[in-house]
């Protein structure tokens, strides 16, 4: 937690520095000037030649829970289970990269940005989703992004059933959802899972996104996907 806590304090007065040196917001553009961040990365080590093994919290689901639940509360100065006596956060944490992924496509591998992963029902929720689950429900993670691969045929960014039916129904989780960079669009362009990009903007909002990552290739084609019925504003 003292961790968690440190990074959540730096957060703060950076966006603290950020907003005293430029009160209009205006040249806060720069990656890493708010206040999301982009951590835990809750990802199982499955092999280790992976790049990012030392990113992570190890092999072990529950340990890796346990380690991420202090860490979330830690940045986001809250207590387990809601946000803290006033209602604010430190800063906000996200859980990454929903789910299974743990690849990064060198050496021959399967690209990450479109690989399939297939995964039976027992080992979804007893191996990858624990630590998941940990990070939402008792810690309150603020956010959560969704990975470049595809679950069970379905890219995730695009999988009504992990973002809305696990994340918010089953859990009852109130945080938002951001996609990895660009892995929104890929729906379309990497996965082919929709045969146009703007179908594939309307897969991931109709699945539960609330925010891309990255460029604006699938936010920039959703006022046409409207136009088409694909999905709808509200």
């Amino acid at each position: 937690r003292a961790v968690g806590a440190v990074v959540g304090r730096e957060a703060r007065g950076l966006h603290n520095g950020f907003l005293a040196s430029d009160p209009r917001r205006r040249q806060m553009t720069c990656n890493g000037c708010g206040l999301t961040l982009y951590a835990p990365n809750l990802n199982l080590v499955r092999d280790p030649r992976w790049g990012r093994a030392q990113e992570v919290y190890g092999e072990d689901p529950t340990h890796m829970g346990e380690l991420v639940v202090e860490f979330v509360r830690g940045a986001q100065n809250n207590t387990a289970g809601r946000t803290d006596a006033d209602g604010y956060l430190q800063a906000g944490t996200c859980c990454k990269h929903v789910a299974v992924y743990n690849t990064e496509g060198h050496a021959g591998g399967p690209s990450r940005m479109s690989l399939n992963v297939d995964v039976n029902a027992r080992d979804l929720w007893e191996t990858y989703l624990p630590a998941f689950q940990a990070c939402v429900v008792r810690a309150r993670s603020s956010h959560a992004m969704c990975s470049y691969n595809s679950l069970n045929g379905v890219p995730t960014c695009g999988s009504r059933g992990l973002l809305t039916a696990v994340l918010r129904e089953t859990w009852r989780w109130d945080g938002f959802v951001v996609s990895d960079y660009d892995a929104w669009a890929n729906i379309a362009l990497a996965h082919h899972y929709n045969a146009t990009l703007r179908a594939g903007a309307a897969q991931g909002l109709n699945a539960g996104i609330d925010q891309e990552g990255g460029s604006a290739l699938a936010i920039s084609t959703l006022p046409a996907a409207i136009r088409d019925g694909l999905t709808t504003p509200a």
